[in-house]
């Protein structure tokens, strides 16, 4: 009875039981004792305190137990809560790496098929126009259509072919570079100069390495696309745990007004404001400066050991 009673009431109600029992026993035993009282009530005592004390100890066993376990009903509860937020941390996560990759994509094309469409498509409602007046000029257009969706389609294979390999990965941030570079000069029948170190220290995170190079790659499909340049200007250096990428030539440049134009327009024809986004992605900075018929230089300086939320290198 006293561990039931211990079990499940506090301390108090095992007092009030063992005093009361200890009462009763005296009242039942007293006419019927064969020994002095006063040894009967030492009995009775000794064996009240005896009961107090397990009575005591059952009480904090039991209520040490009952913490324990709401202890660990709280713990759960805040595990689940914990895992509730982690999966829609995850699915936060997921939907912006989805949304930034689609970004990409859409960059990669805007560079590939949207120019050669757009290009495609003007061409073509000149020579409808041409056609029933000047036929030989008309196609002698119909014939620069071809050539251009050609070269279109050679620049989507070359670009798809860009999203498929990993030049980073193969031959790190310099030679993926200097590779791109001479590629491009070859393209635009320009001269090159490269200014490139032999490596760089191994202190370039993979996203700043990445951004570093789409920024390039962007920029020197400008330069094969638009610039009409006779030279091309490749730098690239480290210091003071920051990469400077610098790229120049001396092309038809960019119009002050488009220039300005495309810190908000996002119909810039020339991906500026993509190479914007990117380098903010890497906590860097760009800088664009440029005049016509007198060239153009983009510089973009961005910390080594940036560690951002992108970190997809390829």
């Amino acid at each position: 009875m006293l561990v039931l009673i211990a079990w499940q009431y506090p301390f108090r109600y095992v007092l009030a039981y063992v005093s009361g029992l200890t009462l009763y026993q005296v009242w039942v035993s007293y006419p019927l004792l064969k020994v002095p009282l006063t040894i009967e009530l030492g009995w009775r005592l000794l064996q009240a305190v005896m009961m107090v004390i397990v009575g005591y100890i059952i009480v904090q066993m039991v209520s040490i137990q009952r913490e324990q376990r709401e202890a660990l009903a709280e713990a759960y509860e805040q595990q689940a809560a914990a895992n509730a937020r982690l999966q829609q941390y995850a699915a936060t996560v997921e939907e912006l790496t989805i949304s930034r990759e689609r970004n990409r994509l859409a960059r990669e094309l805007h560079d590939t098929l949207a120019h050669s469409l757009s290009a495609v498509t003007v061409q073509l409602e000149a020579i409808r126009s041409l056609w029933p007046t000047r036929p030989d000029r008309a196609r002698s257009m119909l014939e620069e259509a071809d050539e251009t969706a050609r070269r279109g389609l050679t620049e989507a294979r070359r670009a798809l072919q860009a999203l498929r390999a990993s030049p980073l990965r193969d031959l790190g941030l310099v030679l993926a570079l200097r590779e791109m570079a001479e590629a491009a000069a070859e393209r635009a029948g320009a001269a090159l100069k490269l200014e490139l170190p032999a490596q760089t220290a191994d202190l370039a995170s993979p996203a700043v390495e990445q951004g570093v190079y789409r920024i390039a790659q962007e920029t020197l499909e400008n330069i094969v696309r638009h610039a009409e340049a006779d030279s091309i200007l490749v730098r690239l250096s480290q210091n003071d745990n920051r990469l400077v990428l610098t790229i120049e030539d001396d092309g038809r440049g960019i119009a002050e007004t488009d220039l300005a134009a495309s810190e908000t327009d996002s119909r810039d024809h020339l991906g500026i404001r993509g190479m914007r986004e990117r380098a903010n992605l890497i906590g860097g900075a760009l800088q664009i400066s440029s005049r016509s018929e007198y060239g153009t230089s983009v510089t973009l300086s961005v910390p080594c050991s940036w560690a951002g939320e992108e970190t997809t290198t390829e």
